[in-house]
């Protein structure tokens, strides 16, 4: 079975399609429609005051028209008084009579016009026609005075109305400048504004574009290099922010491959390791064993010998017992090693962990790490048997005794010491691996099964251990857990279930 388990790093990712995001094409779409929108806006704006403008000018050509048509009047009223000084002493008062009628007509026509936007004119028009009728009558020379005064008030009249429009000429003058001069400004407002904007926008969708092409290029590189280390931020919702995604998915894919083939590796190391461990074990065993067997034949006949007083020498120095104790302790040694070397089934069946303790703690008392190390034993005698993988607990049980060594190298007081405990509660067997080292830090905890996270020196430690450890546990639905103070020691704890059959392949998880 594979024992190695591995959360799916690619489920934590998400889809290259984001939901809610905004492609590129969308961005550019967006920009677009602000800019027409804008234009439509700008556009608007400035229409206003062309129509204003407009406005402006056609009052202008009004009041000229206006003085036009005065300028007009002014002069028949100016030639009708020129014709009446000229007449006041003709002889032919019939003939001067009718000229001056023949001017008047030219004014009442013009004054008939001007009335309709200036009803003050109405009592100028009355008298002059009240003059006309006048100058057929008995006394043509009082109706020339008549005439000639009118015509004097009525040039004071237009001279005024005149000022009016003069007035409002400069009015409507001012208010074409105005408006011509902020037509002038908003043009150029709109545009400075339209511009800047709208370059502003490219170069900061441009600049960030680029930017974070950039960053993906740069951690694509990194990644072919071999990084492995947090995944790149996503900043973005669009088509790139989806290929940031990508990137990270691969990244995570690559490390889990990468772990699973370490971890693989590392238990197929530990298997061939086990294996020519074992075969030298069992050559050396038998090579060793022939003549041990033969020093425990001939101990038992000098017992034997030294019962029925034959032995020549039967002195104290005769002590056949103590070869036989040294050379049967020889041949459990090479026992225990052989035992411990078999390979164990790849299935999962009924095991006893206080035996698979047992075996591991004294095949690893043999390392020279060990030599300085009190290795001790606490296991629970009731503890009931469990179904595991015999393999995969004597391979973790040998990486955390191997760790509390190394923490506890080179410490004199207290003397070192690694306690083992086996325990039964709550539906599980627990196992603990206790040493007196120096600890370890807070920040150093937090991150002690990430893999190929280490802080023992180069050759001494590859940071796998602990990973593949936590998977072989987890494959046996089983959790492990470190507890450790600075200077109190560190705590490992394993914790299997008690299960009533074999483990299907691949349970539990990280």
């Amino acid at each position: 079975m594979n024992a190695v388990q591995h959360t799916t790093s690619s489920d934590t990712v998400g889809s290259p399609f984001i939901p809610g995001g905004v492609s590129l094409r969308t961005k550019a779409i967006w920009m677009l429609v602000i800019f027409i929108l804008f234009t439509i806006v700008t556009g608007l704006i400035i229409n206003m005051e062309r129509r204003h403008l407009y406005n402006d000018v056609q009052q202008l050509q009004a009041v000229h028209i206006a003085e036009e048509n005065l300028l007009g009047i002014y002069m028949s009223v100016a030639e009708a008084t020129l014709t009446v000084n000229e007449n006041f002493k003709n002889e032919d008062v019939e003939t001067a009579s009718r000229r001056i009628s023949v001017d008047l007509d030219k004014v009442l026509s013009g004054l008939h016009e001007l009335s309709a936007a200036h009803p003050e004119i109405h009592p100028y028009i009355h008298k002059l026609q009240l003059n006309q009728s006048a100058l057929a009558g008995p006394d043509p020379h009082l109706a020339f005075n008549a005439v000639r005064e009118n015509l004097h008030n009525l040039t004071l009249e237009v001279s005024a109305i005149n000022a009016v429009y003069a007035n409002e000429e400069v009015h409507w003058l001012n208010e074409y400048n105005k408006a011509f001069d902020m037509l002038s400004y908003e043009w150029t407002l709109f545009a400075f504004i339209g511009v800047v904007t709208l370059s502003s926008l490219v170069i900061f969708f441009v600049t960030r574009l680029a930017w974070d092409i950039r960053r993906v290029q740069d951690r694509a590189m990194q990644i072919v290099e071999g990084y492995r280390g947090e995944p790149m931020t996503v900043t973005r919702n669009d088509e790139l922010g989806a290929l940031m995604e990508c990137i990270n998915k691969m990244q995570l894919e690559l490390r889990r491959q990468e772990i699973q083939v370490e971890l693989s590796r590392q238990q197929e190391f530990h298997r061939e390791k086990m294996a020519a461990v074992g075969s030298i074990a069992a050559a050396v065993a038998h090579e060793i064993n022939n003549p041990l067997s033969a020093i425990v034949g001939m101990s038992n006949e000098m017992c034997q010998m030294q019962s029925l007083k034959q032995c020549g020498n039967t002195s104290n120095n005769c002590q056949p017992e103590m070869l036989q104790s040294h050379a049967r302790r020889a041949m459990d040694i090479t026992r225990q090693i052989s035992e411990f070397s078999s390979p164990h089934s790849s299935e999962p069946k009924l095991y006893d962990l206080n035996n698979l303790i047992r075996t591991t703690a004294k095949f690893v008392s043999f390392d020279r790490r060990f030599r300085l190390v009190e290795l001790e034993l606490d296991l629970d005698p009731q503890l009931p048997a469990v179904f595991v993988e015999g393999d995969h607990v004597t391979q973790v049980l040998m990486n955390l005794l191997i760790n509390a060594a190394d923490a506890t190298e080179g410490r004199q007081e207290p003397k070192p010491r690694i306690t083992i405990m086996s325990r039964c509660d709550a539906g599980a067997v627990t196992i603990l691996v206790k040493d007196n080292g120096p600890g370890i830090a807070p920040e150093i905890l937090s991150r002690v099964f990430e893999e190929f996270f280490t802080t023992k020196p180069a050759g001494k430690g590859t940071g796998i251990g602990l990973a593949v450890s936590r998977s072989l546990i987890a494959s046996l639905g089983g959790t492990i857990t470190i507890d450790s103070q600075v200077e109190m020691g560190t705590v490992v704890t394993i914790r299997l279930p008690l299960t009533t059959g074999p483990l299907k392949h691949g349970s539990g998880g990280d």
